[in-house]
Protein backbone atom coordinates (compact mmCIF):
# COMPACT_ATOMS: atom_id res chain seq x y z
CA UNK A 1 0.00 0.00 0.00
CA UNK A 2 1.27 3.52 -1.00
CA UNK A 3 -0.16 6.74 0.18
CA UNK A 4 1.10 9.86 -2.15
CA UNK A 5 0.32 13.71 -1.13
CA UNK A 6 1.58 17.09 -2.00
CA UNK A 7 1.59 20.12 -0.64
CA UNK A 8 1.80 23.47 -3.13
CA UNK A 9 1.38 26.83 -2.70
CA UNK A 10 2.72 29.15 -5.23
CA UNK A 11 2.30 32.48 -3.29
CA UNK A 12 5.36 31.12 -1.09
CA UNK A 13 7.20 28.94 -3.70
CA UNK A 14 6.31 25.81 -2.30
CA UNK A 15 5.54 22.54 -4.35
CA UNK A 16 6.28 19.80 -1.79
CA UNK A 17 5.59 15.88 -1.83
CA UNK A 18 5.40 12.95 0.89
CA UNK A 19 5.20 9.47 0.14
CA UNK A 20 4.38 6.99 2.56
CA UNK A 21 4.58 2.43 2.01
CA UNK A 22 4.26 -0.26 3.79
CA UNK A 23 6.79 -2.39 3.19
CA UNK A 24 8.63 -6.11 4.48
CA UNK A 25 11.87 -7.18 4.73
CA UNK A 26 13.45 -10.23 4.06
CA UNK A 27 12.91 -11.45 7.24
CA UNK A 28 9.15 -10.94 7.44
CA UNK A 29 9.30 -7.56 9.61
CA UNK A 30 6.61 -4.85 8.36
CA UNK A 31 7.79 -1.31 8.37
CA UNK A 32 6.90 2.38 6.72
CA UNK A 33 8.62 3.47 3.93
CA UNK A 34 8.55 7.66 3.62
CA UNK A 35 9.89 9.92 0.69
CA UNK A 36 9.46 13.33 0.93
CA UNK A 37 10.94 16.57 -0.39
CA UNK A 38 10.21 19.05 -2.82
CA UNK A 39 8.82 17.83 -6.25
CA UNK A 40 11.70 17.63 -8.84
CA UNK A 41 14.29 16.37 -6.10
CA UNK A 42 14.58 13.06 -4.84
CA UNK A 43 14.25 14.18 -1.19
CA UNK A 44 14.84 12.27 1.85
CA UNK A 45 13.92 9.21 2.88
CA UNK A 46 13.49 7.50 5.93
CA UNK A 47 12.56 3.47 7.07
CA UNK A 48 10.87 2.16 10.57
CA UNK A 49 10.05 -0.88 11.25
CA UNK A 50 7.66 -2.46 13.73
CA UNK A 51 6.94 -5.61 15.55
CA UNK A 52 3.42 -6.38 13.24
CA UNK A 53 1.54 -5.27 10.18
CA UNK A 54 -1.26 -4.02 12.54
CA UNK A 55 2.06 -1.40 14.26
CA UNK A 56 3.19 -0.53 10.70
CA UNK A 57 -0.39 -0.10 8.97
CA UNK A 58 -1.63 2.51 11.95
CA UNK A 59 1.85 4.23 11.82
CA UNK A 60 1.45 4.84 8.67
CA UNK A 61 -2.55 6.26 9.01
CA UNK A 62 -0.84 8.51 11.52
CA UNK A 63 1.90 9.90 9.08
CA UNK A 64 -0.99 10.64 6.83
CA UNK A 65 -2.80 12.07 9.51
CA UNK A 66 -0.42 14.45 10.49
CA UNK A 67 0.03 15.68 7.27
CA UNK A 68 -3.16 16.25 6.18
CA UNK A 69 -3.44 18.48 9.23
CA UNK A 70 -0.40 20.63 7.92
CA UNK A 71 -2.08 21.05 4.53
CA UNK A 72 -1.22 18.04 2.55
CA UNK A 73 -3.89 16.78 0.08
CA UNK A 74 -3.95 13.09 -0.53
CA UNK A 75 -2.67 12.59 -5.01
CA UNK A 76 -5.39 10.82 -6.93
CA UNK A 77 -3.74 7.28 -8.19
CA UNK A 78 -2.88 7.14 -11.74
CA UNK A 79 -5.43 3.98 -13.13
CA UNK A 80 -3.57 0.83 -13.98
CA UNK A 81 -4.35 0.95 -17.66
CA UNK A 82 -2.48 4.61 -18.28
CA UNK A 83 0.55 3.43 -16.03
CA UNK A 84 3.74 3.30 -18.05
Amino acid sequence: MQIDMTRMDPDCGMDRFYSVQLTRSIFGDSGVHRQWGRHGTWGRHRLDWFETDGEAKCALFELVKEKQARGYLLKAPIPRRWAL
